[in-house]
């Protein structure tokens, strides 16, 4: 078995198309059909079940996927052995990351990490975590960036920062009629004083308000539902949108209440802004972790970025010139 057909393998199964893998891998459907055809009769086996729509691994090809994702975890860590023969002269590291994340909190530690150690390749994927879980467990990423439960047993996780979700709602919503004075986004970046002694409200007071939630994410309906639950209520959806960045949008334009987390208002970049209301520590806290695969080998390479990450985390660099736009004085 090679590796580019341990790989196409595996990216079919992931995308459980021929057309959708074909097009991932850069390959023709006709041609990537007739190489897992040929990989099917060279085996003696049929990987895929193909009376089914989309396509799904046969008992034999679960088996073969399950391999073939330790077959390359063990190609990667003998390559990263090779690499490190040369110290921080050669190598890479792949980092995994939602797209908010990637763009809002890693672009400096990227451009930091690149400057210092130029040799070294940094690879990013851009993946949900549920994908981002799949693809360190099969050794396709030294780290993931995000937040979410994970199982110790398979995963190291360590925690860089804690967000913080705010209730969010347009100026114009006759809910703020019945609610405190809101925090403003220059109130939160600045830490003034009307932000340190504001007190969280009882997310319940909203029960009968419209939301507006992301399919999928970290903040997707799930964790929506889990923080009302803690509430006493399931919130009433009103839309269910791609992404976070449309949800703060969706609120913006008075569609819908939400639960935002900080790092929107800190790197979004956004010229206007909802109102923001704190809530209880319970609910509002979430840690963003480093994770990696237990057990796994991490090259100096990998191990330099994590540091790297761990430094300007220390210092509160992820908060430094991101270059927020409130309108407010002292913001570009």
């Amino acid at each position: 078995m090679t590796t580019q057909q341990l790989t196409y393998v595996l990216t079919v199964a992931e995308c459980r198309s021929i057309s959708k893998a074909a097009e991932k891998l850069y390959v023709t459907q006709p041609s990537l059909s007739q190489y897992i055809h040929s990989i099917e009769k060279q085996l003696g086996i049929q990987l895929f079940d193909r009376s089914v729509t989309p396509l799904c691994l046969t008992d034999a090809g679960r088996l073969y996927a399950e391999w073939a994702r330790k077959l390359l975890a063990m190609e990667e860590s003998m390559n990263n052995s090779i690499a490190d023969l040369m110290g921080l002269e050669a190598g890479s590291v792949r980092i995994g990351a939602s797209s908010f994340r990637v763009r809002c909190l890693l672009a400096r530690s990227i451009a930091a990490f690149h400057a210092k150690y130029p040799k070294i390749h940094l690879i990013i994927q851009e993946a949900e975590m549920k994908q981002l879980r799949d693809m360190l467990t099969a050794g396709e990423l030294d780290f993931a960036i995000g937040s979410g439960e994970f199982d110790a047993k398979q995963f190291h996780v360590e925690t860089l920062a804690e967000e913080r979700l705010y209730l969010a709602a347009a100026p114009a919503n006759p809910l703020t009629e019945k609610l405190p004075v809101p925090l403003t986004a220059s109130d939160i970046t600045g830490a003034t004083l009307r932000f340190l002694k504001q007190q969280p409200i009882d997310l319940s007071l909203v029960a009968d308000e419209p939301f507006v939630a992301a399919n999928a994410g970290e903040y997707d309906r799930g964790s929506l539902n889990a923080a009302c639950g803690i509430c006493g209520f399931t919130p009433q959806i009103a839309y269910s949108v791609r992404t976070i960045e449309t949800v703060f949008s969706f609120v913006c334009a008075n569609m819908g209440i939400a639960l935002l987390p900080d790092s929107l208002i800190y790197y979004g970049n956004f010229r206007a802004h909802p109102n923001y209301y704190p809530l209880p520590e319970e609910i509002a806290v979430c840690p963003i972790s480093l994770i990696s695969r237990k057990n796994a080998y991490l090259s100096k390479a990998a191990s330099a970025y994590a540091l790297l990450l761990r430094q300007l985390v220390d210092v509160g660099t992820w908060r430094m010139g991101q270059g927020l736009t409130t309108g407010a004085p002292g913001f570009p």
